[in-house]
């Protein structure tokens, strides 16, 4: 059943919303507690009314005021330190509630839809297994060609998106793969130690990973990761193309166009970008 909003008297219901050319009107108070709540959000201990009030862009008394009614709510919480205030219970309740809510393929799912859109190169969504990366969406590109992802598993050693959990992931969850794949790959005895590090360089210093491939498929693909609520990587989204089509370099469109996209659906995840790569 949809939301309508009755207009009552002769029965009549307007949809709420249709006319989008005006200013809805809201409940400033309310937008106004949720300013307290977003500085409460941004410790990860209880705050001082002194510290919350210049985050919240108020005085230090109506932050007092709005929360004595937070507090009612259980939205926030005193402290055992007089003065000091952290998220309550029903705020970690609504918190629970909406990772519930999150579908987070389908909002994976529209970024490489949006991405191929914007970029004209072919963008996929990969997410990790027991059996290894797997491609699970993919939108071709204008140009096709053998550069195109496939979905199913994807290689370790051989793709952006591989290369992001082999930098993210336990070493445990990765060596076997890692080792089976690297004669074919690098030849010589495997070293997948190296091979991870120099991954987590690459995205600690660009914050996306890159492959080139020498051979005359001329295959280049970049990827950046996707994460979840608790700050681990849920997903990785990956352009791919040829050296003649592709620009990897951290200041061109194709980049900043993956990052972006990355980014939005990490947001809409509720997850942030770890640092502990």
């Amino acid at each position: 059943m949809g939301c309508r909003e009755s207009v009552g008297g002769d029965g009549r219901e307007r949809v709420e919303g249709m006319d989008e050319r005006k200013q809805r009107r809201g409940i400033q108070s309310i937008e106004i507690a949720f300013r307290v709540l977003t500085a409460l959000q941004t410790s990860p201990q209880a705050m001082a009314l002194k510290d919350i009030a210049p985050l919240a862009g108020l005085t230090t008394s109506a932050v007092n005021n709005y929360l004595v009614s937070l507090v009612r709510t259980g939205l926030a919480a005193a402290d055992e330190r007089p003065g000091c205030y952290r998220l309550g219970p029903a705020a970690l309740g609504l918190g629970m509630s909406a990772i519930q809510q999150i579908d987070g393929f389908e909002i994976v799912r529209r970024e490489v839809t949006t991405l191929r859109d914007a970029t004209k190169r072919s963008a996929a969504v990969t997410t990790w297994t027991d059996d290894g990366p797997v491609s699970v969406f993919k939108q071709d590109g204008e140009q096709r060609g053998a550069f195109e992802f496939r979905t199913g598993l994807i290689p370790m050693l051989s793709s952006a998106a591989g290369k992001i959990y082999t930098a993210y992931l336990p070493p445990g969850a990765t060596i076997d793969l890692i080792n089976r794949e690297w004669e074919a790959v690098f030849g010589g005895k495997p070293n997948a130690e190296r091979f991870r590090e120099e991954a987590r360089r690459e995205l600690k210093r660009k914050g996306y990973s890159a492959i080139v491939r020498a051979d005359v498929s001329a295959y280049v693909s970049i990827a950046a990761p996707v994460f979840d609520w608790h700050g681990q990587v849920r997903f990785t989204l990956s352009l791919a193309g040829t050296r003649a089509t592709m620009q990897i370099e951290p200041a061109s469109d194709l980049v900043k166009a993956l990052l972006e996209s990355a980014a939005r659906a990490t947001s809409a995840l509720g997850g942030k970008a770890s640092e502990d790569i």
